[in-house]
């Protein structure tokens, strides 16, 4: 059975190429690493496969590493499966969701929460997914201007 990744009452929305939440788009700060999946704050997201979480960071905010006071505090799940690492960022990760838990298809990984501090006719909350190879780093990678794509 092929579960959705977000269980979500109003419709998905997906970035455009030239938005802020599409890969690769330049922003003040940096180049976007994953895909924002616009979506109603609250909205339940699920694992797309069957893994093992290998990290629970905070994502963005004053909390994450580098800070980004600029948005609020939410965290990522990583879970490593099938040969890939799938990030759910920008969420607030369900209870037992924790380093080394064992996720099923389908298994709750968290809740959607706001993350943009000021409405600017965007979005104020998304799914962030990003995807790595297997063995990548146990938190998110970031893509600084100028620099080469991690």
């Amino acid at each position: 059975m092929m579960w959705p990744l977000l269980e979500s009452h109003p419709p998905l929305a997906l970035p455009t190429p030239d938005e802020p939440g599409s890969f690769g788009a330049v922003r003040r700060h940096d180049v976007h690493t994953g895909v924002d999946l616009y979506c109603a704050e609250g909205t339940s997201v699920r694992a797309i496969a069957a893994g093992t979480v290998v990290g629970v960071v905070p994502f963005t905010g004053p909390s994450a590493d580098p800070p980004t006071p600029f948005w609020h505090d939410t965290m990522a799940v990583l879970v490593e499966s099938s040969g890939r690492v799938l990030l759910y960022g920008e969420i607030e990760p369900a209870a037992g969701v924790e380093c080394g838990a064992f996720l099923s298809e389908g298994d709750p990984v968290g809740k959607v929460i706001r993350v943009l501090r000021k409405d600017k006719g965007r979005p104020t909350s998304m799914l962030h997914v990003e995807m790595y190879r297997a063995g990548a780093p146990e938190a998110p990678v970031d893509w600084l201007l100028g620099a080469k794509r991690p």
